[in-house]
Order: structure tokens, then C-alpha cells, then sequence
């Protein structure tokens, strides 16, 4: 389906609308389009997008833009910005916990950002983008911001006093400082703490650290003077993502929460406290104190609101024109289970900065009454923002919505592919290049291709990209035969049985030297970038399943017959002929032949979960099987499950291991080559095992074809049969591509298979890319196809054959 790239009045309204912005607080909202918006160069003259509480101007009547590709600088930008938006999808809470609409920010971000012409606009651009994750420590800032801000006021000694009724009122210093008075102070201040305590810990300006923070509270056993009971100190918990997990037979991504507990805290004694803390936005909040407010032995009051940024983990990216992007990594994680920095009750600001009586009014309040407010710090968890269904559905997506799809398919290759240090091109040049073609792609079609001219880098035949779309641009139409690769040439394997194909007099066996007016070679190199494969002998085959597809209508091919003449013909590819062509290997040979010598040959592909188990039980007296594995598996769970069952004589056998890479702390590294060298992932490697009973299995011997069609779950059954048994292999090596693969969602109603843990032998060599080698080598040739002989099949009889019977004893 393709459409116009001219955009209709309903189709403006429905990206100024639907895409015009995203609420703090993360959910996608529809606002109408301001009807005489003001120049963005205008609004920053006189708004600064980065001074705190600013309000954002109107968003701009913003149309879908020209199907055209950035200059080379709106490129980058537009790099820089998909590298943002990798970061925050992976490590943001906001994004796992909260539902935070980053995809429709980002779609939205596009068009802003490719146009930015200073850092203004850039900055305004960013800044709406951010303001999805409802999150005021993920920000735009300049490089400026690395010098701290001038101190204001601050109170460098502890103050304590007591009210009538013996409540401790006691102000730590703002400043944290190391002085030895503030320290005594307070030591002598918490000499004798009564059973009620007002800790205020309002700061006056921003600057204190952390380490600062955390040494004076340490030092002085604030925590222990103010605790009854035995505390944990508040800690804080990252994303850990990366890898797989199998959810009753489907393959999801493994993310989790990797959290850091803080210390035990011990009490000084068992004296029953209440505790009353007061804290504003420039208060630096001890981890002791936190933990102590967890167990619901402390109270939070905040003026006006308090915040965790110098508490929370972050990174800054820098962006460009002297910006950068403070990303928040993770959040506070307390004994209770709880996350994030929320207050129990929330007062005004005073109207005087040394009038500190309201807060102070409301905390004395607490203590007298014994009524205190205990807010919910459960974060609400929500499924993670989908986009709407137009904009996932509809084949020719929004200009925002395709580089959506191309940043979804990098992410996946930096952080989600287990084998991204495999590739053999640069990823990462390879994005760039394709941005472009994203940006300008005019059609569906044209969409589509550079999607999968993307994908082809994945080295991996499990990655498939899969979509109506994606249909038509291999071809919804075949020509009436099938093709292999063999001794170098391009030989049809299968015809359909059709007029034309016998008019035509094509016949099996025939050379393919030319398609649709290009000779083979130059085919085959036109069509390298269209396939995901492992290695080269994985690419041809698949090649060769592409070759007979495409469009509707006659194409001029070359065939060559076996005495070297060769025609030029013009033949239909129909539609209707993809139903008519098999869809298995060897279509027209049964599912089971008894040979020869008492050896049982069993074509697995062929085997469904209707007939597997009569076809073994058929062969139960047979004395050697051949188990065909060319191909693949259309039942693999219950076709495979039936063969190891009945040919088992281990009954507990490591068939692979799986390694998993996950990443707890965002890695900066510019390009994936040096993330590989700067940013090692956390490996895990666990042992796929099988286990079943072994009475009564088949006791004959065992032979396995196999071949370069030999993927997927049909390789994953070739390393466990060879596991459970004792087996040989016949043939040639397998695709090396065995891993299972997690759909990820793509714009335009496509989706991605990406295998996200590796699978390796079980002695840990490399199983991706190599494949498992045959102890017998043998090939299908183009003598094979021609005389109608399957000279693999004839190689592993003649193996069994002294295998059965011994070797003739020498004549004398």
C-alpha cells in the first residue's frame, strides 16, 4: 500500500493535533492548534527554554514536513537526538514504572529538531521532548552549568532549641560544612533526645554535595540518636537491561530493577521517637534520614517541594551548540519497597526568607496533635506508552514516526543483539546512512527498503523484518519455480506444474544465468543489502528463496539446459503461483522411506504433530535411521519434543549455553566499536538442559543431513540431538544463526526479530556465524538436481553401511 506524500487537510489537522505535545505528567494529549502561533525566534527572545519553571510557549502549527533528508548538520542533530532517546528507553524509570509517552515526544521532537538553527531552538526543541518523563532532573542544559552557582545565605552552625513541651527543634547547617562546632553542636544537641524532634533541614541556595552530606550525618550519629528500632538506610536502584527470558514459549526482553541497598542502621537506644523533618528544594537529603522516614518513624514536610537531584543517579550527553541533556539513570529505592524522593505534606514558602513559621507551625502541629500524614511513595506502574494505532498501523508513517522506527532498529543493535560484536559493517555509519533515506522516503515501499537495507546489518539470518510492506518490496508475486544455490550457480530445484511453465519447457535442473535483465552476478551484488545472514554459504540460500519474487508481471530470465544452450524468456510471476509453490524442502519425496539394508529414512521438515509420532513408531525395527534436518521446523516444539524422545539415551544432557549480556549504567561511548572497548557488558551464562527417560528408546544407529538451510529450530534440534545421543552428521555446515528471536515493533504495522541471548556449544565455543560442521562432508551438485539424485542421502548411506555390517575382511 503506498500513498501520496502530499498531505491532505485531514492529515495536517491529525499531526498538528494528535503529535502537538505530551503532558508532564505522561500521557499523550490531543490539544488544539493554536490558530496564530508566534515564531519560534521570536518566543525565544523573550523566553528562556532552560530557566527553571519557565513556561514553554504555544507549540507551533506544525505540518508533516517535506519527505526531503536533512542537511548534513540537521543529520547529526537528528543523531544526537536518536542517542538520547536510546539512553532514556533503556535506563529513564520514568519510561519502565510510569508510561512516559517517549515515542510520541520523540515523533514530535523530529521536526523541531531538524529545523533548530541555534541553540535556542535546539534547547526549546529538547526541552519539550524531555518534558514527557514529567521529571525536573532530566533536563536541557548549557555547559555553563558544570560551574556551581554562587552560595547564598548560610547557616554554618547547628541551632537547637526546645519548646515548653520538650520539643527538640533542631536546624542542621546549610552548608554542610566540615567545621568542628557544627559537629559539636549537634553531638550536643542529640545528648538527650526527647520523644518528639523537629530535624529541619532547609538549605537557602543550592551547592551542597552529597559526600558532604552523608560524612556530617556519619559523624555526628544523627541517625542512630534519632532512630527507635533498626533501620536500613534508603539506597537506590538502576535498569538492568539486556537479554532474554522464555514466557511459556515466547521470548520477551529480561529488563529488571538491579537495586543497591544502603546500611544497617543500629538505634543508640530504644526510646519511642517521633520525628518531624522539614526540607525544601535546595535540601540535600541524608540517605539515613530517608531510610528513617521509610519505616514510617519520620514525617516529611516540604516547603514549596523537595527534589532528589543530588541524589539521584545521571549523565549528562552533550548535544551540540554548547548544550547538554541531563539524564536521570535511576532513583532512590527504600526499605519498604518504595522509590523516588515524595513528601508526606507540602506548605507554602514563607513570605520572608528568615520566616520559617509555616512549615515550623505545621511540624509543631504534628507532634502536639499525634495526626500525621503518610503519602503513598509507591510509584503507580503502568504499561509502557504505545503509540496510537494510526500512527503504528498506517504503512506509510509520519516523518517522525520513520525515524522513530530507524532509532528503534539502532537500539536494538547497541543494546539488545547478542551478537553485536559480530558485525561486520559499522553500525553506526550504517544508521547514518540510512536516516536520510528514512527522512525522504516518499512511499511505503521506499520505507520499507530502507528498512531493510538497515536490517541486512545484523549479520544474523534470526533477524527477520516482517510486515505487509515489507511483502511488496520482496514481491508479492513468484515466478512458477524454485532455485538453490549449487557449484556456484543458481539451479531450479521445484517447477509448478502450470501451461506456461510447460509451454515455457522449464524444466528441473535448468541454470538460472540472468533475472529480470540482470546477469546473476550483478543480481546477486544489487541484492546483497536485502538479507540478514550469518555468513556467505546463509546469504546465498536466502538469496536464492528471493530470487524467483517480485512484482506482477513477465520477467526476462536466462536459463541455461544441460547441453549449454541458453534461452531468454519471458516469464509471468503470477501471485497466484505463491500458493501453488512448495513451501517445504523436497516436496514431492514422502515424509519416510524404508531403504536399503534396514536404514529408515525420516524427513523432519515434512513431520507435523499429527504424524510424527506414527512415522517414528513405522521405523521402531529399523536398524539405522536418517533424520533429514535441511530445512525447518513448522511445529518446532512438538515435532522436535517427539524425536528427542524417541531416540534419547542420556536422560540429562547440557544441549547449550545461554549467555546474556545486560548493562546496569548507561554507556557514553560514542560509536558501538567503542562501546565494545569502553563499556563491558555484565555476562551471564546459564545452561539450557533437557531431561527424559531413556527406557525403551529407538537403540539403532543415527545419521543427520544437513545443510545451509539447517536454522533456526531446526539447528537448536541438531545441538540437542547431539547432546542426548550418539549421532553423526552428514552434509555440510548449518546456517549458525540458532538463537530465538523477541518481536519488537516497528512504525508502518512492521516488526523486527531480534535475538536477544546468545547461544553457544556446550563446551562455550562460538555457535553464531559458524554453525555446527559435519563429520561426513558431502554437497549437493548440480548433477544432483539433474539426474534426480540426492547425493547427501547417498554419502550417509554409504557411511552406515560398514558401520552395520563391518568391514569386508581383506582377500589374501
Amino acid at each position: 500500500m503506498t500513498r501520496s506524500p502530499h498531505l491532505s487537510g485531514t492529515r495536517r489537522a491529525v499531526v498538528a493535533a494528535v503529535l502537538a505535545a505530551t503532558t508532564a505528567g505522561g500521557l499523550l494529549a490531543c490539544i488544539p492548534v493554536q490558530p496564530a502561533p508566534v515564531p519560534v525566534g521570536t518566543i525565544l527572545r523573550d523566553v528562556d527554554p532552560l530557566a527553571a519553571g519557565a513556561a514553554l510557549p504555544p507549540a507551533p502549527d506544525d505540518p508533516e514536513p517535506a519527505a526531503v533528508a536533512s542537511d548534513s548538520a540537521g543529520g547529526a542533530r537528528l543523531l544526537r537526538l536518536a542517542y538520547v532517546w536510546h539512553l532514556a528507553s533503556l535506563h529513564h524509570p520514568a519510561v519502565a514504572v510510569r508510561g512516559a509517552p517517549l515515542d510520541s515526544a520523540f515523533i514530535r521532537a523530529v521536526t523541531l529538531v531538524r529545523r533548530a538553527t541555534d541553540a535556542d531552538q535546539l534547547a526549546l526543541a529538547y526541552t519539550r521532548f524531555l518534558a514527557s518523563l514529567g521529571d525536573p532532573l532530566t533536563r536541557v542544559e548549557r555547559d555553563s552549568a558544570d560551574v556551581p552557582a554562587a552560595p547564598g545565605p548560610v547557616v554554618t552552625v547547628a541551632n537547637a532549641e526546645r519548646t515548653r513541651d520538650s520539643i527538640l527543634v533542631l536546624q542542621l547547617p546549610s552548608a554542610w560544612r566540615y567545621e568542628e562546632s557544627a559537629a559539636v553542636g549537634v553531638r550536643q544537641a542529640l545528648a538527650s533526645v526527647p520523644s518528639r524532634v523537629v530535624l529541619d533541614l532547609r538549605a537557602s541556595a543550592p551547592g551542597a554535595h552529597t559526600d558532604s552530606v552523608e560524612a556530617f550525618v556519619a559523624r555526628t550519629q544523627l541517625a542512630e540518636r534519632l532512630a527507635s528500632v533498626p533501620f536500613t538506610m534508603s539506597g537506590l536502584r538502576v535498569r538492568r537491561v539486556g537479554g532474554a527470558r522464555d514466557d511459556a514459549g515466547r521470548w520477551s526482553f529480561d529488563d529488571s530493577w538491579l537495586g543497591r541497598d544502603g546500611a544497617l542502621i543500629s538505634p543508640a537506644d530504644a526510646a519511642a521517637r517521633r520525628v518531624v523533618v522539614l526540607a525544601n528544594e535546595h535540601t540535600v537529603m541524608p540517605r539515613a534520614v530517608l531510610g528513617l522516614i521509610a519505616t514510617g518513624r519520620a514525617t516529611l514536610v516540604a516547603e514549596q517541594g523537595v527534589r532528589d537531584d543530588a541524589l539521584a543517579p545521571s549523565v549528562r550527553v552533550p548535544i551540540g551548540a554548547g548544550l547538554v541533556v541531563r539524564l536521570r539513570t535511576g532513583e532512590l529505592l527504600h526499605a519498604d519497597g518504595s522509590g523516588g524522593l515524595v513528601a508526606d505534606t507540602v506548605v507554602s514558602r514563607a513570605a520572608a526568607p528568615a520566616d520559617s513559621a509555616p512549615a515550623l507551625r505545621v511540624a509543631l502541629g504534628m507532634l502536639r496533635s499525634g495526626r500525621f500524614v503518610r503519602a503513598s511513595r509507591l510509584a503507580r506502574v503502568r504499561p509502557r506508552a504505545a503509540l496510537p494505532g494510526y500512527y503504528d498501523s498506517d504503512p506509510y508513517p509520519f516523518m517522525g514516526s520513520r525515524v522513530l522506527a530507524g532509532a528503534r532498529v539502532w537500539s536494538a543493535m547497541r543494546a539488545r543483539h547478542a551478537h553485536r560484536d559480530l558485525y561486520d559493517d559499522d553500525i553506526d555509519a550504517v544508521f547514518e546512512r540510512a536516516l536520510p533515506r528514512l527522512e525522504s522516503a516518499r512511499y511505503a515501499t521506499e520505507y520499507a527498503a530502507a528498512l531493510l537495507s538497515f536490517v541486512s546489518a545484523f549479520d544474523d539470518a534470526q533477524v527477520t523484518l516482517r510486515g505487509a510492506t515489507v511483502d511488496s518490496v520482496r514481491g508479492v508475486a513468484t515466478l512458477p519455480f524454485r532455485v538453490r544455490w549449487a557449484d556456484g550457480r543458481a539451479v531450479v530445484t521445484d517447477v509448478v506444474s502450470t501451461e506456461e511453465a510447460r509451454a515455457l519447457d522449464i524444466r528441473v535442473g535448468q541454470e538460472l544465468t540472468a533475472v529480470d535483465g540482470f546477469p546473476l552476478p550483478a543480481w546477486l551484488q544489487e541484492r546483497r543489502r536485502a538479507v540478514s545472514a550469518p555468513n556467505d554459504w546463509s546469504r546465498q540460500h536466502l538469496l536464492m528463496t528471493l530470487l524467483p519474487r517480485g512484482a506482477v508481471g513477465a520477467s526476462l530470465v536466462r536459463l541455461r539446459d544441460v547441453t549449454g544452450r541458453e534461452r531468454q524468456l519471458a516469464v509471468p510471476r503470477r501471485v497466484e503461483t505463491m500458493a501453488l509453490l512448495p513451501q517445504v524442502e523436497r516436496p514431492w519425496q514422502p515424509a519416510s522411506i524404508a531403504l536399503s539394508g534396514g536404514v529408515a529414512y525420516l524427513d523432519v521438515n515434512r513431520l507435523t504433530e499429527q504424524t510424527v509420532q506414527a512415522e517414528l513408531d513405522r521405523h521402531r525395527s529399523a536398524r539405522a535411521w536418517v533424520l533429514d534436518l535441511r530445512g525447518t521446523l513448522a511445529d518446532s516444539s512438538m515435532v522436535a519434543a517427539a524425536v528427542l524422545r524417541a531416540v534419547r539415551t542420556r536422560p540429562v544432557a547440557v544441549v547449550a549455553r545461554e549467555l546474556h549480556r545486560y548493562q546496569s549504567v548507561p554507556c557514553l561511548a560514542e560509536s558501538l566499536r567503542e562501546q565494545t572497548a569502553q563499556c563491558p557488558d555484565e555476562r551471564e551464562v546459564r545452561s539450557r538442559v533437557s531431561r527424559g527417560d531413556t527406557t525403551g528408546q529407538y537403540r539403532g544407529r543415527l545419521v543427520a543431513l544437513v545443510d545451509e538451510r539447517t536454522a533456526g529450530a531446526m539447528e537448536r534440534l541438531a545441538l540437542a540431538l547431539e547432546a542426548t545421543t550418539e549421532i553423526t552428521f552428514v552434509g555440510s555446515a548449518t546456517a549458525g544463526s540458532p538463537a530465538e528471536a523477541v518481536d519488537v515493533p516497528l512504525p508502518g504495522g512492521l516488526v523486527l526479530g531480534v535475538p536477544a541471548a546468545e547461544l553457544r556449544r556446550t563446551d562455550g565455543s562460538q555457535w553464531q556465524r559458524v554453525g555446527i560442521a559435519p563429520v561426513v562432508d558431502a554437497r549437493l551438485t548440480l548433477r544432483s538436481y539433474r539426474t534426480g539424485t540426492d547425493e547427501v542421502l547417498q554419502r550417509a548411506q554409504e557411511w552406515l553401511a560398514p558401520q552395520l555390517d563391518g568391514r569386508a575382511g581383506r582377500r589374501r
